[in-house]
């Protein structure tokens, strides 16, 4: 129940070793060699960290919104998106299994913004509005076709396909889905896999 009022409160919120043996043993004094391996392993250490901070400029896109799963720590997402996150708030102390922690981090898009939740140092919500968008365009017929307890499988089979996941927080996962008119939207949220609730504005 704690991570469904979470996600409710959100939305309306990722070297080889020196093969020269022989040059290593004619060339370089056996004193040296603690020296020479130091800077392979930093270099392993910047290779695994590169490609994270290096896409996007170190801003939240779609890709790595994905690559995001509950239960990684805060370093584990920074490392995935590429740049800190800001604190929004913040309750309990650092070590309490109940410090809790909302951050925001920056975005590929002009009108787009995300948010992480964090219990006890893992990540228990992530949001994003904007960021990550579904082709998919749906009417109010299909909408009004929906109903609560239907399970995912027969939800997206009547709407064609899976929308764009603006919440997730466990078992609880919310879509977004555009309309077919300007500023049309639903949203849909599941819970164990089950509709629990729609909401709709402008279908038509």
């Amino acid at each position: 129940m704690k991570k469904l009022v979470f996600s409710a409160a959100l939305v309306v919120s990722l070297g080889l070793a020196g093969c020269g043996e022989t040059t290593t043993k004619e060339e370089t004094p056996k004193d040296e060699k603690p020296a020479a391996e130091t800077p392979k392993e930093d270099a392993t250490k910047q290779e695994t960290s590169a490609p994270a901070a290096k896409e996007g400029n170190g801003k939240l896109t779609e890709e790595k919104f994905k690559q995001i799963k509950e239960g990684m720590t805060y370093e584990e997402v920074v490392k995935i998106v590429g740049a800190e996150g800001k604190v929004l708030s913040e309750t309990g102390s650092t070590g309490e299994p109940h410090h809790t922690v909302m951050y925001e981090f920056e975005t590929d898009g002009v009108l787009s913004s995300s948010t992480m939740m964090f219990q006890g140092g893992k990540l228990i919500n992530k949001a994003q509005i904007g960021v990550e968008t579904s082709d998919i365009e749906i009417t109010l017929d299909q909408f009004n076709k929906l109903e609560n307890g239907m399970t995912k499988e027969k939800v997206f089979e009547i709407l064609g396909g899976e929308g764009a996941v603006i919440s997730e927080s466990g078992d609880v996962v919310m879509y977004s889905y555009n309309g077919t008119v300007l500023g049309g939207n639903a949203s849909l949220m599941f819970q164990g896999g089950k509709l629990m609730n729609k909401t709709q504005i402008g279908l038509k």
